[in-house]
């Protein structure tokens, strides 16, 4: 009416107010993007919470991850690990912890790990001391971004299991061609055989590894059993070895066990496979055990004496010897055993008393002495030692070759000796095992000497014997643990294994 404006008083006010905050808000750096509004501002940047981890587990050893079922876990320290993610591509931590798994109660926590990139994997190793064996457990991770804001928590649970299961058992059984008895002679070529491996009162064993002459393989058992059985078919005759190790649910391989069984050929196995174990411990004799018949049995000297033998003082196991420490202790058999014109092989496990005298630990007697005497000499030796573990085997035309080893004698200490005589290459060879004593543990591993040329053997037409010679010239002072003989060349992998078996 009187052209001013239409707008009262108050719808004035507000109108002013809203112009003068919508220009003061334009001032404000970033007012537009957190508030947004009409006028084409972009709407408010969102920071999202990590994803949950993935790829959850542990490694040293590597195991999954199960948030209901508690997990066999082979280690008290472990190495947690776990990929951690984030939707806005932040830089991520990661923050594990240990609870105890049945009350729940915090044990353990790390620091936040290295800011990492989304997509990378986080790992803490648990520290020492914290986990027990037979202990359940809850380990936790979870992601924090750069905002410290936090992703959803995974849980996994674990048993510690770091106990190996016992050796496994191994046994014969009929049912295939042969029943191959340990040490002992039977079947043949082509002649299969079945073995049981059994892990009689455990639980949690779920496969077993075994090799028959190191060919490796597993057999995984059926859920609720605890044993297998495997068959063999040899190819060749003589010595063979079954080794096997039973493995449980969480990866724990237990020592191993090894079986050793003779296979004949089609003639019978080679005359000369004789062995001694000197277990009896007790008595006046000691059994030839791959005999059938009760042939090549020792007679001990009323002198002789019963000992410790090599596996009871290094490892521990049940195991007995001849202790020789008169000059007229020892033991024989009746007749020869060895057939010393072609090619045969002896070892005796052995520890000498001293190391300044000639010593026989192990010899077969001839017409006019001892075809071979394997032992310790004083002569002869090289490097100017003075002395060293010696094998003498006599020709046939009266002449006496003799090899050497450069394994030190150390008085105490147990060594494996390995006379080879082999024929076609018209030589003899001594091979040691130093295998030393409980504090100074040698090496299974045999170290082969010089071969010595001898073009033929004298024969020996009378008693093997033990802890000295025909003439008693020589006689041994320390201990004998076994004895065994072939008549044939072995190799060296029969060598390791007698070596790491001790017998």
């Amino acid at each position: 009416m009187h052209g001013q404006s239409s707008l009262r008083p108050a719808a004035l006010v507000r109108v002013l107010t809203v112009t003068a905050l919508t220009a003061a808000l334009a001032l404000v750096p970033g007012a537009a993007q957190a508030h947004g509004g009409p006028g084409g501002h972009p709407p408010r940047q969102v920071n999202h919470a990590p994803d949950a981890p993935s790829d959850v587990g542990t490694s040293s050893p590597d195991s999954s991850c199960s948030a209901t079922v508690a997990s066999p876990l082979r280690s008290t320290t472990p190495t947690l690990r776990a990929t951690l993610s984030d939707v806005d591509g932040d830089s991520l931590r990661g923050v594990f912890e240990v609870r105890d798994g049945r009350s729940g109660r915090p044990l353990w926590s790390s620091r936040p790990t290295a800011a990492q990139a989304s997509g990378a994997v986080h790992a803490v190793q648990v520290p020492d001391g914290l986990l027990r064996d037979g202990g359940v457990y809850e380990w936790r991770v979870q992601a924090r971004d750069t905002k410290n804001r936090k992703g959803p928590v995974v849980r996994c649970r674990v048993v510690v299991d770091v106990a190996a299961p016992a050796v496994p058992v191994v046994t014969p059984l009929a049912g295939a061609g042969a029943v191959y008895l340990e040490d002992a002679l039977a079947g043949g070529v082509g002649v299969a055989g079945d073995f049981r491996l059994d892990a009689p009162g455990a639980t949690d064993v779920v496969a077993f590894l075994y090799a028959f002459d190191g060919a490796p393989a597993r057999v995984d058992l059926a859920p609720g059993t605890t044993g297998a059985t495997v068959r063999w078919t040899p190819s060749t005759a003589g010595t063979h070895v079954l080794t096997a190790q039973a493995v449980d649910s969480a990866g724990n391989v237990s020592p191993e066990r090894a079986y050793r069984f003779i296979v004949a050929s089609a003639s019978s196995a080679p005359s000369g496979n004789a062995r001694w174990t000197l277990d009896e411990g007790a008595g006046t004799t000691s059994a030839d055990v791959l005999s059938t018949d009760g042939s090549n049995s020792l007679t001990l000297t009323p002198s002789t004496t019963w000992t410790d033998g090599l596996r009871a003082e290094l490892w521990g196991s049940a195991d007995s010897a001849l202790l020789l420490d008169e000059p007229t202790d020892g033991a024989s058999t009746t007749g020869p055993v060895l057939d010393t014109t072609g090619s045969w092989s002896v070892v005796a496990f052995v520890r000498a008393g001293t190391s300044d005298v000639e010593a026989t630990a192990v010899s077969q007697d001839g017409d006019s002495g001892s075809v071979f005497r394997l032992g310790l000499a004083t002569t002869g030796c090289t490097d100017e030692a003075v002395s060293c573990w010696s094998l003498a085997v006599a020709g046939s035309t009266g002449e006496t070759s003799t090899a050497t080893s450069t394994v030190p004698v150390v008085p105490g200490a147990w060594v494996a000796l390995f006379g080879i005589r082999d024929a076609a290459s018209g030589t003899v060879r001594l091979d040691v095992c130093d295998l030393g004593t409980a504090q100074a543990p040698g090496s299974p591993s045999p170290q082969a000497g010089e071969p010595v040329s001898l073009e033929a053997g004298a024969a020996g037409t009378g008693a093997f014997r033990v802890g000295g010679t025909q003439d008693g010239s020589s006689p041994w002072v320390g201990a004998v643990s076994g004895a065994r003989t072939w008549g044939g060349v072995i190799d060296v992998m029969q060598e390791r294994r007698l070596c790491s078996a001790g017998a």
